[in-house]
């Protein structure tokens, strides 16, 4: 067995209690708490993958303009879910930091795309 099996099975084996002791509900709905989690990690997965797509059309058809609305869509999307990810686990990241921070890549990506459109 590799060191990443023997690292996956003892974390199977594992007690599971210190790793829910890290996850902590506000409110008395815990099924809705994790609908909303699964709901946001599909659509940053759905996010990249349309961001992806765009890409992969730039490649293959070389127009700018396809490059223009993959930057736009990756600053729309799913960057700023991943700086939600990211900046929401940083302490020292205040709220109001961490809205400015998603605010400006939305407004960044909104200014490439009408850009594009408008050209």
């Amino acid at each position: 067995m590799t060191a990443r099996c023997l690292a996956v099975a003892r974390l199977a084996r594992a007690d599971p209690s210190p790793l829910l002791a890290q996850v902590e509900i506000v409110g008395d709905n815990a099924a809705l708490a994790a609908v909303t989690i699964a709901a946001f990690f599909v659509s940053v997965v759905l996010a990249a993958f349309v961001t992806y797509r765009f890409a992969r059309g730039y490649l293959r058809t070389r127009r700018r303009p396809l490059l223009y609305l993959t930057v736009g869509l990756l600053l729309l999307a799913p960057l700023p879910m991943f700086l939600r990810l990211a900046f929401g686990n940083i302490e020292s990241v205040t709220g109001t930091e961490r809205r400015i921070l998603v605010t400006a890549s939305k407004f960044c990506g909104l200014l490439v795309i009408l850009g594009v459109v408008y050209r």
